[in-house]
Order: structure tokens, then sequence, then C-alpha cells
């Protein structure tokens, strides 16, 4: 399995694609040559993307050329797609990299993967809702939740049911009648 620096770099790189070529995809769209060379520069990135080991030098170049162009050409049209801020690409790069990295797991992985994951969010949310706990128990049961979604992030099965049942424990733990209102 590819290393998950390189699966981020990759996902980074495609993401940004997406979102460049698909606006540039609607202003070309009458433009037999501009398409031309829009499908060569997402055919040429993707192609690299795609090779084994993933060529990132030549997608980023592709991808370089695709933002010279639509800053040349769109650099002030109302709905070109603007950097997403760190945070918000980092999500996005996320759910990016997650389809990556599950191309290359065998189904098995996948589906126990999948499972852990809709415990995790069905626990997380009921206990979410429960009245009985305090603020500390809360924010344990948010800290052990994410620690749980990391762990599936790299692959980590074992440690994601791990913070699962932690997340299960801190949610069990009643509040002392001395801290209720």
């Amino acid at each position: 399995m590819a290393g998950l620096y390189e699966i981020w770099q990759r996902a980074e790189v495609w993401r940004r694609l997406d979102v460049l070529s698909g606006f540039v995809a609607m202003c070309v769209a009458r433009d037999d040559h501009a398409r031309r060379r829009l499908a060569r520069l997402v055919a040429g990135a993707d192609a690299a993307l795609a090779a084994s080991p993933p060529d990132l030098g030549v997608a980023s170049d592709h991808l370089d050329e695709l933002v010279r162009w639509a800053d040349a050409e769109w650099a002030d049209h109302p709905h070109r797609p603007v950097e997403a801020r760190p945070d918000e690409a980092d999500r996005q790069t996320r759910d990016y990299a997650k389809d990556l990295r599950n191309a290359t797991l065998p189904v098995r992985v996948r589906d126990e993967m999948g499972r852990i994951e809709l415990s995790l969010e069905v626990r997380f949310l009921a206990l979410c809702r429960t009245a009985h706990l305090d603020c500390r128990a809360r924010q344990d049961i948010f800290y052990l939740a994410g620690r749980s979604a990391m762990a599936l992030d790299l692959g980590h099965l074992e440690a994601a049911e791990r913070e699962l049942r932690r997340m299960e424990q801190a949610g069990s733990v009643e509040t002392p009648e001395s801290c209720r209102g």
C-alpha cells in the first residue's frame, strides 16, 4: 500500500485539479480548442497520479499550467473558485485521501472499516444526546471519537476499536449527585 504521505499529496493535487477543471470546463464549453487543451491537461495529470509510482511532479506541472491559464483568462470571474481555507482544504483532501486509500485495500478490510465507522457514528450521536453526562465526559467523548476516526484514517482498525470502547466507557459514567444542578 502506498504511504500515507504520498496518498495525501496525491489527494491534494487531485482535489485542486477537480475543482479548477470543473470551473474551466464551464468557461470553455463552446470553444473546441480550449476544451482540447483542458482535456490534455486533466488527462496528463490523471495519468501521472495513476502511475505506479505516481509522478506528483508531472501532475503538479499540469495543475500549475491549469492555474496559470485560469488566472490569465478568468481571474475576475465571479464564479472562479478560490483556494479553500486551510481547515476546509484539509477536510476536502481527507475525503480524497480516504478514497485513494480505500481503493488499495482488500474488500474485507474496507468492510471492517465501514462497520467500525458506522458504529462510531451511531454510538457518538447517541452519546451526544445523553442527558446525564457532565461537561468533562462530553469532552472525553469528543476526544475519543476523534482518536477513533484518526485511527481509521490511518488504517489501524484495532486502535479504532479500542478508542470506540473507551468512548463508550466515558459515556457510561454517571454524573455524581454533587455535580448535578
